[in-house]
């Protein structure tokens, strides 16, 4: 099983943008084997407009990582989280390096105790 995670970052680097003003996620893939491999990078229109939220813009990101369930980010406001939780999305600040949260995840397996929902075979 794996799982996809879109992951806001001007880099690719470090985990080092807001959700809402992020116009890109870099999409990584982890398995439960203990790896994980970069995907691609997935350009986005943000969904904050100087602090105001348009719901429009996030179904439309939820629509281009229709197979990601976990966002790694810099922060994310009350609003925007509660949409995603709405929408079976996880999401988790952290502001830190990529290669540091993603090797932590996979050491503690947060994919099994936070309870992710794995790729379906077919994706």
């Amino acid at each position: 099983m794996s799982y996809k995670v879109a992951i806001a970052s001007t880099d690719g680097k470090v985990i080092n943008q807001h959700f809402g003003k992020a116009d890109r996620f870099h999409i990584v893939e982890i398995s439960e084997e203990g790896s994980y491999q970069y995907i691609g990078t997935q350009n986005v229109v943000p969904g904050c407009n100087g602090g105001s939220h348009d719901t429009n813009a996030f179904d439309d990101i939820l629509n281009s990582l229709k197979d990601v369930q976990v966002f790694l980010v810099s922060r994310i406001g009350e609003g925007a989280a509660a949409y995603l939780e709405q929408n079976d999305k996880i999401v988790y600040q952290a502001p830190y390096m990529i290669d540091q949260v993603l090797d932590k995840i996979i050491k503690d397996k947060i994919y099994l105790t936070d309870n992710w929902k794995p790729l379906k075979e077919d994706s």
